[in-house]
């Protein structure tokens, strides 16, 4: 029987703790990134990032959707705005985002329980915002639904695209010599529909055409893209939290019988 192994797939700058996490299982974990976020560099992507930085003051409300973006959106906040302006509400998907935010000082409101944008859209301060200008701090060409919502409620919806999310370049190669051992027994956490893409991505590269290995997906959305790729073998959780994914991967485990 295949040794079962377990993929860490996060951004190589958030994949060491991850890998250590999985560690403790006891079985072997192969580090292959298959995100890797880089900050957006044309002139003209650059000039959209600072016009509507500039125009900082003039939203009533700002998303960040992901760690990411808060990340890049305060490096260039902290070089325009010193102190920030007054009146603009801050709201985070996801905790680990709403960390992030805190982390910069700045109150924010962000969904209790799963890290999707249904839950904000149902907060009550989501219901009236006709006449609104928000701003939704993104990778580029982000998820649109949320904007797409707020448009429909009667907001004006503007997005800073901070960073690009890309399959590293090196990925395909890396994971070769690891597809041609076998991958049936593998257990494999992807942490958004973009990670499902990109993982295929790199199987069709190296002509694997398994789908038996299990996923460990976040949310229905992922699901169904993982599903629709042709995986049979796949387990979803809530939400891409940390500990929420690991109990997603000790449930995989146990569905392939591994100890």
């Amino acid at each position: 029987m295949a040794e079962t192994r377990i993929w860490a797939t996060r951004p190589e700058e958030q994949n060491a703790e991850w890998r250590k996490s999985l560690e403790a299982l006891g079985r072997k974990v192969i580090d292959l990134p298959l995100l890797a976020i880089e900050p957006v560099q044309e002139p003209e992507e650059i000039q959209a990032i600072k016009n509507h930085i500039l125009d900082f003051d003039q939203f009533d409300k700002v998303f960040f959707v992901s760690q990411n973006a808060v990340r890049e959106a305060f490096n260039w906040l902290h070089n325009y705005w010193p102190q920030l302006p007054l009146g603009v509400e801050y709201l985070a998907v996801g905790s680990k985002t709403a960390e992030a935010v805190r982390a910069e000082g700045v109150p924010v409101v962000a969904g209790e329980t799963s890290m999707d944008t249904e839950e904000i859209l149902d907060l009550p301060q989501m219901q009236n915002v006709a006449g609104q200008k928000i701003l939704i701090c993104r990778g580029k060409g982000g998820y649109p639904r949320m904007g797409e919502i707020l448009q429909s409620r009667g907001a004006t919806v503007r997005y800073c695209e901070l960073y690009h999310r890309r399959l590293p370049a090196e990925a395909a190669a890396k994971a070769a010599p690891l597809l041609a051992a076998g991958c049936a027994a593998d257990v494999v956490p992807l942490f958004s529909g973009e990670t499902v893409q990109n993982y295929i991505q790199v199987l069709e590269a190296n002509r694997v055409s398994e789908r038996g290995m299990v996923l460990v997906v976040p949310g229905k959305r992922v699901l169904q893209a993982a599903e629709s790729a042709g995986f049979s073998r796949v387990v979803a959780v809530e939400n891409a939290t940390l500990p929420v994914m690991f109990a997603g991967v000790q449930e995989a485990l146990r569905s392939i019988g591994a100890p």
